[in-house]
């Protein structure tokens, strides 16, 4: 596909084919660009002739896929999107079928789905036609139900055989909802059925509680539910929803000023946190903290290399001074990686700190901040 802006053959396409382009491109080039190792994609509806409600985009009223005539036609079309842009040189790691498949009330594109007929079509006409299109490896990500605690009720009840990744988005749970509160999902839970050592991603979070706020106050927020997901929850992946939006919104890690300069709220340093110095292949191992309840603690080490990452997150008002004690291992320095309401630059790395006579580290967690330190081990 080589249809340059602004030409003849580009006017003539529709908004959507336009919008398909751009997607590509960007795509394409943030994998030039950053060497992104993952990327996947989610149906968020089947095209309106396959639903119930020709007429509506939405999920409203029970509206979804027209299970009597078309599971087939959409298995076909979902496959045939990811070999239409594997043939563009952009290999989709993973694709989901649905996208909160239980929200009947919102009126952006959507699909209702049952457990029962989402595994079914998962199972019956999802994964065949992946085959069909030499597309086995591609994994199949199911179901991105919209509160973490939803998604264990809806996997719970569904074939989950032939899905490859469980996942759920991190929002508030709909009990929270109902009392008018939205954003993260600060305490999720532990799902309660044996996942079957299936690996489980946060698919979907942000703040979409209206108010912005680019402080540390909304760095917290997000820095505790990273952790309660990835260290309590045993989460593999977080995707925060949106990378960037053109205003000033807590939806996305990078807004834009009313003069057009940008803005990047401390959410952004937050997640830079993990996402900069935890990388793929990485394990998370235990972490405990001991005689301060401010403190939240994980910990990540890459089992060949030895490189390791310990995110310190401090809720509190004051600085805590602290041992950092490694068992099983030892290193010589650490460095750390500061996020907090003082700092003005990302990730301002602090001076090498080195070991003690027992190994241990002795370190300052600024009040309201995260801190990621690195090391290698010995």
């Amino acid at each position: 596909m080589n249809i340059v802006p602004g030409s003849a053959a580009y006017n003539a396409l529709t908004d959507d084919q336009k919008a398909q382009i751009a997607q590509l491109w960007v795509l394409k080039t943030v994998k030039q660009r950053y060497q992104t190792p993952i990327a996947f994609a989610s149906a968020w509806t089947p095209p309106l002739y396959m639903k119930t409600n020709t007429g509506s985009v939405s999920g409203q009223n029970f509206n979804g896929l027209n299970y009597s005539c078309c599971s087939t036609d959409f298995a076909n079309y979902i496959a045939g999107f990811v070999k239409s842009y594997q043939n563009e040189g952009v290999n989709l790691f993973g694709v989901s079928p649905s996208n909160e498949p239980e929200n009947v009330f919102s009126a952006w594109p959507a699909s209702y789905w049952t457990a029962s007929h989402l595994g079914q079509f998962v199972t019956n006409n999802l994964r065949p036609a992946l085959n069909n299109q030499g597309l086995n490896s591609v994994k199949i990500i199911s179901a991105e139900s919209a509160a973490w605690g939803t998604a264990n009720s809806f996997l719970s009840s569904m074939d989950k055989s032939n899905v490859d990744i469980l996942a759920g988005h991190g929002y508030v749970e709909p009990g929270d909802l109902i009392l008018g509160k939205k954003g993260f999902n600060q305490n999720p839970t532990t799902w309660n059925y044996a996942t079957g050592n299936k690996p489980t991603w946060v698919t979907e979070a942000s703040d979409d509680g209206g108010t912005y706020d680019a402080s540390m106050t909304e760095g917290l927020k997000l820095a505790t539910t990273m952790h309660k997901f990835l260290a309590n929850c045993s989460v593999n992946v977080y995707v925060y929803w949106l990378g960037m939006l053109a205003f000033q919104n807590n939806e996305a890690l990078i807004c834009t000023k009313s003069d057009g300069t940008l803005e990047f709220p401390k959410t952004y340093d937050v997640m830079g946190n993990y996402s900069r110095y935890i990388k793929p292949g990485y394990y998370r191992f235990g972490a405990s903290v001991s005689n301060n309840g401010n403190l939240l603690v994980s910990a990540y080490k890459n089992p060949t290399t030895g490189a390791f990452s310990i995110v310190v997150t401090n809720t509190g008002s004051v600085p805590v001074n602290c041992a950092l004690g490694l068992t099983g291992f030892t290193s010589s320095t650490i460095t750390g990686y500061v996020t907090s309401a003082a700092s003005t630059a990302h990730w301002a790395a602090t001076a090498p700190i080195a070991a003690n006579s027992n190994g241990s580290f002795t370190a300052q967690v600024p009040a309201y901040s995260v801190v990621t330190y690195t090391g290698v081990s010995n």
